[in-house]
């Protein structure tokens, strides 16, 4: 089972790809594969790339060579062995030094064995060396990254962000359709599965289930009583005051959450225009609203930087949850926190062409929602300042749409930031302008 492990640690961490889309090619390609063997598959691929930071830390207190140095094959074996070695207990120490072997010479990197073998020996005789950890390092994040969290938040601040991102990984949220299921019927149905589930902390239609191997098998998938969507997630429908009759447009719609919920506030009396950028992200949308059986609903391929001349003004709501560093979910998609800071430089212009084709779809008086999934102030406080500024929009309190819990200065002047640790979710912003005319 290392064997498609170590090919998604390596795409995901060496060739830049994406861990979900890297198992589910791999791992899922093999038919043969059981429910187990695809679970310690998952288990040690993301687990690898989780703590990837730590191993290389670990790593380099017992190697003469630098991690960044050694051989891909190499530093993918080790990184692997170190996860197995302090994560995995039920594996024998034994059973992972033979496999980190048999793995390189599989992958034609035979010659390495003796060296990856004696670095583990190294380990496994001064564990206690572990004890020796900066904070960076436990918390398994770059130390940019790190650094970037205390100018931002405080040191206390970015150690609990830090510490969330880790113990994210094994819940979701589900959020149900109120007329289709009752929170309290439902989570008695998963309990009977015996899936260990809570209610959500500011959503009244929110469930969290914990040790969910597969979400179709889960009951009422296919009659469409929920869809999965982070507390935080909701917030921007949340804050969107979307009534019956309201015409919504989603500007960045996949995979499709945030249009389901503007569904579901409809009613069945309105419109949503939903699109993005790809036929591929577009096809989810489409399966996931066919799932969930709404209708009053077009899915459209459209890049959001260009002008949709065809919709100026049409709008009552306009979505605008933009492409972003992704930093608040770093705790669902490990690898964002490998380059997440570098991608704001890029990502700033794109979200302000993006806001300024939407303002352009929102009739006078209609509201714009911003929202990212980041905890990136120059995409999230900044921006909103740069909307104000720039696109003629005036903000306006969140109060009256949130929780009590969630009210604070900050939702007065029309925006929340929720934080990882902090808030018990993702890590999410959203912001709320109307459109002055």
């Amino acid at each position: 089972m290392r064997g498609p492990a170590y090919d998604i640690v390596w795409e995901t961490l060496e060739a830049g790809g994406h861990s979900d889309a890297a198992f589910h090619r791999i791992a899922e390609a093999d038919k043969s594969l059981t429910v187990s063997q695809k679970s310690f598959i998952k288990r040690l691929s993301y687990g690898t790339i989780e703590r990837a930071v730590e191993a290389d830390w670990i790593l380099s207190q017992f190697s003469r060579a630098r991690v960044d140095r050694m051989d891909a094959p190499v530093r993918t074996a080790l990184r692997m062995a170190v996860y197995e070695l302090f994560y995995m207990d039920q594996v024998p120490e034994r059973a992972t030094c033979y496999e980190a072997a048999e793995l390189l010479k599989k992958k034609g990197a035979g010659r390495h064995v003796g060296f990856v073998n004696g670095v583990l020996r190294n380990i496994l005789r001064h564990p206690e060396k572990r004890d020796e950890e900066a904070d960076w390092a436990r918390l398994s994040l770059p130390i940019s990254l790190m650094e970037h969290l205390i100018s931002q938040y405080g040191k206390k601040t970015a150690r609990k962000i830090g510490e969330a991102f880790l113990e994210r990984g094994g819940e979701i949220t589900l959020h149900l359709q109120p007329d289709r299921v009752s929170r309290t019927d439902y989570m008695k149905l998963l309990r009977e599965q015996g899936i260990s589930c809570r209610e959500g902390l500011y959503m009244g239609n929110a469930c969290l289930a914990r040790g969910v191997r597969d979400i179709a098998a889960l009951p009422g998938y296919r009659e469409g009583m929920f869809f999965v969507q982070d507390e935080s997630s909701m917030l921007p429908g949340v804050c969107s005051g979307i009534r019956p009759g309201d015409r919504v447009i989603d500007v960045c719609g996949a995979p499709g959450g945030k249009s389901l919920h503007a569904l579901e506030l409809l009613r069945g009396d309105g419109r949503v225009s939903v699109r993005d950028v790809s036929e591929k992200k577009v096809h989810t949308i489409r399966e996931n609203i066919e799932r969930m059986r709404y209708e009053n609903v077009e899915c459209k391929v459209w890049d959001a930087t260009r002008e949709d001349a065809a919709y100026r003004e049409w709008a009552d709501v306009v979505l605008a949850d933009v492409p972003c560093s992704g930093i608040g979910i770093i705790g669902r998609k490990p690898e964002i926190k490998y380059r997440a800071l570098e991608q704001t430089e890029t990502l700033v212009p794109l979200q302000r062409k993006i806001c300024e084709n939407a303002v352009r779809m929102l009739r006078p008086g209609g509201a714009l929602i911003y929202s990212t999934c980041t905890i990136h102030r120059r995409e999230n406080e900044e921006q909103a300042a740069w909307i104000q500024d720039h696109l003629g929009l005036r903000p306006e309190s969140l109060d009256s749409f949130l929780p009590e819990v969630l009210k604070n200065r900050q939702s007065a002047r029309g925006m929340l930031q929720m934080l990882p640790g902090i808030h018990g979710s993702d890590g999410f912003f959203v912001a709320r302008f109307v459109k002055e005319g």
